[in-house]
């Protein structure tokens, strides 16, 4: 996986990401989107909106449709591998697997 500096923050992430993990610029166009519960959970955000209730999931735009082909709920451009469930940026790596679970570049970390 490449890994370049995001243009606002400078912090590491995938080439292939359409948004910064860190602050949530978005770092190019992807044919996705990331689902809300997806991009809050990689940002440590909460989901509650002002009046402690849930936001709503924002629908498709453009007639785009979130893409997800392996169903773990990460969009395509954020998950390492959409063919894999069990592999996504929030997984837990399994040590000497020789894969990189978590998307984060390395296995083990």
């Amino acid at each position: 996986m490449a890994l370049v500096s995001c243009s606002v923050c400078a912090e590491l992430v995938d080439a292939r990401a359409c948004v910064c993990p860190h602050c949530a610029t978005q770092l190019r166009v992807c044919t996705g989107r990331v689902s809300r519960a997806a991009g809050a959970a990689l940002l440590g955000l909460s989901l509650a909106g002002c009046d402690g209730g849930p936001f709503p999931e924002p629908q498709p735009e453009y007639g785009v449709p979130f893409v997800d082909d392996d169903q773990d709920g990460y969009e395509a451009g954020v998950d390492c591998d959409d063919t894999d469930a069990s592999i996504h940026p929030e997984a837990e790596e399994t040590v000497g697997d020789g894969v990189d679970s978590n998307c984060d570049g390395e296995d083990d970390t």
